[in-house]
């Protein structure tokens, strides 16, 4: 299990430098069939590995007032007026981490899979967040 995530990690870090990383960009999040689905600009991977998993599709269904689409202003850079999600831990496999912010004045453990190192070229410490 850790090589698939640690293979998945390196093949998304490296796709992502080839393509281009971003530090601010909008992205829209739609929810298919009950679960919810991350649409990334540039990714030819299987949607499969788009799926939003293991805290991440609560934290939609938050965001987007328990509907079927939201879509989301990331920056790596600090911004006002925006939520945060703090890097906490790396996943057990290798593949991404889990991330913490505020939801409903209470702490959400949320995991970003190896996907977000093809958005970004790493797992960043920080991600500010704005609906």
């Amino acid at each position: 299990m850790n090589f698939y995530g640690t293979a998945k990690s390196t093949v998304s870090r490296v796709a992502g430098r080839v393509i281009g990383n971003s530090r601010e960009l909008t992205m829209r999040f739609y929810k298919e069939h009950g679960m919810w689905y991350a649409d990334v600009p540039g990714w030819i991977g299987p949607k499969a590995m788009l799926l939003m998993v293991q805290g991440a599709d609560t934290f939609l269904d938050y965001l987007s007032n328990n509907g079927i689409e939201t879509t989301l202003e990331l920056s790596l850079d600090s911004q006002e007026e925006y939520g945060r999600l703090d890097y906490t831990f790396p996943h057990p496999a290798n593949d991404g981490a889990f991330y913490t912010t505020e939801m409903e004045g209470e702490d959400h453990l949320l995991w970003l899979c190896g996907v977000t190192e093809f958005v970004f070229g790493h797992m960043p410490e920080k991600i500010w967040y704005k609906k």
